[in-house]
């Protein structure tokens, strides 16, 4: 442990012990999980065509009458714009020059670590940018650009309207177990657009998922489990995923609770659920477009892209990075709502 002069007093030492960082969560749920596969586009906009097919009982006729026509399949072209995020940074001598290294005692700090810092710091913005756009389509439907540069609604364009389950957990004898099944069957009914379900997760709110796991009949089915199946709610307080999030399975979904807050934005509204199919292929999609910048024309996009520019007269160093995104739900009939009237 070194010894270093006292910060408060010229003539005192103190010890220098490690340095506390304090650094903002950045947890990436959906990104970890994979719920969103990823398509590399060579334009700003992503069109698809959307093939409706029919199926139609045929039925039986007199010989010699007129027999019933066969139907073509709808189809629908879906197009919609690709949002663009910039960001810049810039490094100065003044960042520099008489500055202490970080987390040093007395070495000085280095052009490349602070380009480095800042580097990361850009990285890591892109990453929540991205959780937060992912969990904001999810519960909204809106294609996200909170600063309005594109719009659009998933399940209006769809000519949608978003199935809502209100879980009444506020009262004791509310049949929680039917509230899921009605979760599921709504998928079930639904899920005819040739796609397959392995499975269903919900994501709750902690108001949302702190009511579930104090309901009377979710705490008589915790009696039946064993220790061996992992869900004692009282030792385990319904679970856990390294200690970033409690979840558990009841009524065949899986539960998992998101406090997570982002740059101050919380994911999931207070008091709501969203429920979402696992297993789909291709049902949400991030569509990530090229750099707006003239090297980069026509190219297969990045997920990410930063540069650094050192000025010639050697007074600063310019970093400028940008992701260009839109996270569209290409089966939103399939994204159910969850909510507790009391």
């Amino acid at each position: 442990m070194p010894i270093t002069r006292s910060y408060t007093s010229n003539f005192d030492v103190v010890d220098y012990t490690q340095e506390l960082q304090i650094v903002p969560n950045s947890w990436t749920l959906l990104n970890d999980a994979g719920l969103f596969s990823e398509e590399f586009l060579t334009t700003h906009t992503v069109t698809f065509e959307e093939q409706n097919q029919t199926l139609a009982l045929i039925g039986d006729q007199h010989r010699g009458a007129k027999p019933q026509a066969n139907k073509d399949d709808v189809r629908k072209i879906r197009s919609y714009p690709i949002a663009h995020f910039p960001i810049v940074d810039q490094i100065l001598p003044t960042d520099i020059q008489g500055k202490r290294a970080y987390g040093s005692q007395n070495q000085a700090e280095t052009e490349a670590a602070v380009i480095a810092r800042k580097m990361e710091r850009i990285r890591r913005n892109i990453d929540i940018t991205l959780e937060v756009g992912r969990f904001s389509t999810l519960t909204t439907g809106n294609l996200y650009a909170p600063n309005g540069s594109i719009s659009g609604n998933l399940f209006s364009d769809f000519g949608i309207t978003q199935t809502s389950v209100d879980f009444v957990l506020g009262t004791a004898t509310t049949d929680v177990m039917a509230k899921t099944e009605s979760v599921i069957a709504a998928m079930q009914d639904n899920a005819n657009t040739g796609d397959v379900i392995t499975g269903v997760i919900a994501y709750c709110s902690p108001e949302w998922f702190s009511k579930f796991i104090a309901h009377a009949k979710i705490q008589t089915a915790y009696q039946y489990y064993t220790a061996t199946e992992g869900q004692q709610i009282q030792r385990n307080r319904a679970g856990g995923n390294n200690g970033l999030y409690r979840e558990f399975s009841y009524g065949g979904i899986r539960f998992i609770e998101v406090r997570t807050v982002l740059a101050g934005q919380r994911l999931i509204p207070a008091g709501e659920v969203v429920f979402v199919p696992v297993g789909t292929t291709d049902t949400f999609v991030s569509y990530f477009g090229p750099a707006n910048r003239l090297d980069f024309v026509n190219t297969v996009a990045e997920r990410a892209y930063l540069w650094m520019y050192r000025d010639p007269k050697g007074t600063h160093i310019d970093l400028d990075g940008e992701f260009d995104v839109t996270h569209v739900i290409r089966r939103p009939q399939l994204v159910i709502r969850g909510t507790t009237s009391n």
